[in-house]
């Protein structure tokens, strides 16, 4: 019987020494992904549009709004048409102008110096933080602002998962910490567009009658923001293809009309 006892306390210790070694290989093999995965988790839970990830916006009509027969409109040093007719009140502040068209239409044109520019201020200021990012996301383009919207905006909870490289998880941590940093600048939904010199995001859409976010980019690297919404109690409605038309027709006022 003490020869049993023995054996069995034996295995025993056999199984709890397999047991912690394997524990310590999980934990040295996977076991910062795993914390990773159990902060996303965390973060989705109490943040549910971290899981938003930008869908392209539907092509624009065959017969595109023609945008220059409406108003033009000039704020600090760039100027847009609209394709709506009437008059507009004009209501500048320190950091936007207001159009409100007798319609019902309103678009805020945020001052475009104003607009952060996350990666140039980094370079500038901390240069070995901007190469800590670049090694990160090493073989990913993160050249330019636009380049770092999309990969924070397509970062996701559900792209973590326990199991997948250090690298991976490294660079998804960062980019969700980006992420809730940035907020959510409306919706539901997120959606990204390409007009070729214009590219950028769209938070929001017009058929659920609240305020439609955009954060434009040029070909340049400038960035700009459009909020469109209107007038509460108006009749007044906002198509996507107008708003496409206002975002095309966006464009720098001549030196010598400024």
């Amino acid at each position: 019987m003490a020869d049993e006892g023995e054996k069995s306390s034996a295995r025993s210790a056999i199984i709890l020494a397999a047991v912690v070694i394997l524990v310590a290989a999980y934990c040295a093999m996977f076991g910062l992904q795993t914390l990773v995965w159990i902060n996303a988790k965390h973060w989705a839970s109490g943040n549910p549009w971290l899981l938003e990830v930008p869908q392209p916006l539907p092509p624009p009509s065959s017969q595109p709004i023609a945008a220059s027969k409406g108003a033009a409109l000039k704020a600090f040093t760039y100027e847009f048409t609209v394709p709506w007719h009437g008059n507009a009140k004009m209501t500048p502040t320190l950091t936007n102008v207001e159009f409100k068209f007798d319609s019902g239409q309103v678009v805020v044109f945020y001052d475009p110096e104003g607009q952060v520019d996350t990666l140039g201020e980094l370079r500038r200021a901390n240069p070995n933080e901007y190469q800590r990012i670049q090694d990160i996301f090493a073989g990913t383009s993160l050249h330019t602002n636009y380049d770092l919207y999309r990969s924070v905006y397509s970062a996701s909870p559900a792209q973590v998962s326990p199991f997948m490289s250090l690298n991976d998880a490294t660079r998804l941590n960062v980019l969700l910490l980006w992420k809730l940093s940035y907020g959510f600048d409306g919706g539901p939904g997120i959606w990204s567009f390409d007009f070729g010199d214009k590219r950028g995001f769209q938070f929001g859409d017009t058929l659920s009658e609240l305020p439609v976010t955009l954060r434009v980019f040029d070909d340049r690297n400038h960035q700009f923001r459009f909020v469109f919404l209107v007038v509460s109690g108006s009749n007044a409605k906002i198509s996507q293809d107008e708003i496409d038309a206002v975002v095309q027709s966006l464009q720098p006022i001549p030196l010598e009309e400024r």
